[in-house]
């Protein structure tokens, strides 16, 4: 039987709730169909898909003025969307699983996954390697409780707006985290799933204050010695490396495993850091158990400059010209399946 939309009023406003299930009990069977359906400009308050668990194959893109929407999961262990195209794939339109350029986005209890692997056909070469899993373009956009799980770039913040992410799991290895947005990754664990992964590649704006950050963050990475996919040993992984000319990178309060390169971060093309810093980090791998600098431009950051780390200040209207309003998104996600 499909379920009817709903309209409940929650603190002073309307929201509208539409189910996505893939037996076809829900709304839609597809997470397209759902964001097909979401009104230009909507302006009801939320417009709410609750996601029933399962496994959903397929690319999704919420265009922009598809505002407001909120895409909710009950486990993200059991509630998957995915697709495992590629650059180099011989299918047309936009490579990325899931593509978001719309604004006020929030997502919790979901997986979002490409499993493509990149393989190296010969050492320090990929083939057909890029393989996003999920691609954000919009403002004001939040994870909560969710994975994002691939190889190289699995999550791309393509625009300059602002991105947060709370309780989450990102899994990859190279540039697995990457682009112009600001970004905010607090209390979620980063994992390096092969040798010689780099976590971020950060394309920040010259007049951005901030790039990609990360606040009491767990790092962590295949046990020293297990093979990759493709055969490779892991044994250590970089912080970052720059993607063009004005990179921001800071982690803040991590834990770090050991097999964190001493050296930090490594360059890309050429192209030099901006700011690549971390601050009071702790485990076998933070950068005070071993250097008080680390190489390629890395530095830990002053007291005074780490108190300008702070979520409210990060996503104020002030760090960045784009920016028309100061944004605080919530610690929890403020919507129940």
């Amino acid at each position: 039987m499909i379920l009817a939309s709903l309209l409940l009023s929650v603190s002073g406003y309307c929201q509208t709730v539409k189910y996505l299930s893939s037996d076809g009990s829900g709304d839609y069977t597809t997470l397209q169909q759902a964001f097909d359906a979401v009104p230009e400009h909507y302006s009801g308050g939320k417009w709410i898909i609750k996601v029933k668990p399962g496994e959903y194959y397929g690319k999704a893109v919420l265009e922009k003025g598809k505002d407001h929407v909120v895409l909710l999961g009950q486990d993200p262990y059991k509630t998957i969307i995915w697709h495992d195209d590629y650059a180099g794939s011989d299918t047309k339109g936009p490579k990325q699983a899931i593509i978001i350029y719309a604004d006020d986005f929030t997502a919790s209890g979901i997986t979002f996954r490409n499993p493509h692997q990149n393989i190296r056909e010969m050492p320090g070469e990929n083939s057909h390697s890029q393989a996003t899993a999920m691609c954000v373009l919009g403002d004001r956009v939040s994870f909560y409780n969710c994975r994002l799980i691939g190889n190289q770039d699995t999550f791309w913040g393509r625009g300059n707006g602002r991105i947060y992410f709370r309780n989450c799991y990102i899994e990859g290895n190279v540039d697995y985290i990457y682009g112009a947005s600001t970004m905010v990754f607090e209390r979620c664990t980063i994992f390096s799933n092969q040798h010689d992964s780099y976590i971020t590649a950060a394309s920040t704006a010259e007049d951005q204050l901030f790039g990609i950050n990360f606040i009491r963050c767990t790092l962590a990475a295949k046990p020293d010695g297990t093979p990759d996919h493709d055969g490779v040993p892991f044994h250590n992984f970089y912080l970052g490396r720059p993607w063009h000319n004005f990179p921001k990178v800071v982690f803040l309060h991590c834990k770090e495993p050991s097999s964190v390169y001493p050296a930090g971060w490594t360059f890309m093309g050429g192209t030099e850091p901006c700011i690549f810093a971390e601050y009071k980090c702790m485990g076998p791998g933070a950068a005070k158990d071993r250097l008080t600098k680390r190489e390629m431009g890395g530095r830990q950051l002053s007291r005074q400059e780490a108190s300008q780390y702070t979520v409210r200040n990060i996503f104020s209207k002030k760090t960045y010209h784009e920016y028309e309003s100061d944004w605080n998104p919530p610690k929890k996600c403020p919507y129940k399946y």
